[in-house]
């Protein structure tokens, strides 16, 4: 029985995936195939290449929070750089892994980005992990775009913000997805990176819903309350996550039988 696992994108939200993951983890979970967006895409690449997720989360929690955002404008966007996710790239450095090849890794891995020249979703299935991760993270009008080949590459989230069909196209037996997103929020935002992000979000509800359908079993961590780049919930949002999956192991260990 082959199982793959969807992670859908939702800045710091995202770090949800990573006690999930944990509790997979523990449970001895078998995941043949990764697909995600977004921080989705950032945390399943690095577990894809054969990173232990207890040293994600603690390179993840040791990071001063400052230094996961860089303001600065630029041409295309408002921030010179997400640091969150440069900060990862640099952690796959650290781990001898800056070269890795996604079909070189052990664990195959899909990563979601939209071409803005053409309008439509490309996906990593081969080619440099860490261009793949900065690619799948570049949110349209915040962080600059990725150039690549001829293509001028966003955030995934756009068009695919949980890419749960991928793993049902490629022939996974169960499907596992973690949705870190809410259609509806618990707060106004803060600031105008916020409600940027927010338009963004609202955008994607339609095909993030309809994605769903390839999903066996759907992990929603308690994060509606986590606006996205509030670096202080970090902790707060790995927790959410694993509570979650302990909640509902065992309904995946069920579908494994």
């Amino acid at each position: 029985m082959k199982v793959g696992l969807a992670l859908g994108g939702g800045a710091v939200r995202g770090l949800a995936h990573i006690g999930v993951l944990k509790v997979l983890k523990k449970y001895e979970i078998p995941i043949d195939f990764i697909a995600g967006t977004s921080m989705g895409g950032a945390i399943g690449g690095l577990v894809a290449a054969g990173i232990d997720i207890e040293e994600i989360e603690e390179f993840v929690l040791n990071t001063p929070s400052y230094r996961f955002l860089d303001i600065g404008i630029q041409k295309r966007g408002i921030l010179a750089g997400n640091k969150i996710y440069a900060n990862l790239i640099q952690f796959l450095e650290q781990k001898g892994l800056g070269d890795i090849r996604i079909e070189d890794m052990k664990i195959p891995f899909r990563a979601v980005s939209v071409d803005l020249i053409k309008g439509n979703v490309f996906v990593f299935e081969e080619g440099s992990l860490s261009l793949a991760i900065r690619a799948t993270t570049s949110v349209p009008g915040i962080f600059s775009p990725v150039h690549y080949q001829d293509k001028v590459l966003v955030d995934g989230g756009i068009l695919n913000n949980l890419p749960a069909d991928l793993l049902h196209m490629a022939g996974m037996d169960v499907v596992m997805a973690v949705d870190v997103e809410r259609e509806h929020e618990e707060q106004e935002p803060r600031s105008i990176f916020e409600v940027m992000y927010r338009s963004f979000t609202i955008m994607m509800t339609r095909q993030r819903r309809a994605n769903l359908k390839y999903a066996d079993i759907v992990f929603r961590p308690e994060v509606g309350h986590v606006l996205a780049f509030d670096t202080s919930k970090i902790r707060e949002c790995i927790e959410a996550g694993e509570q979650e999956a302990r909640h509902k192991i065992d309904e995946v260990l069920s579908l494994l039988k």
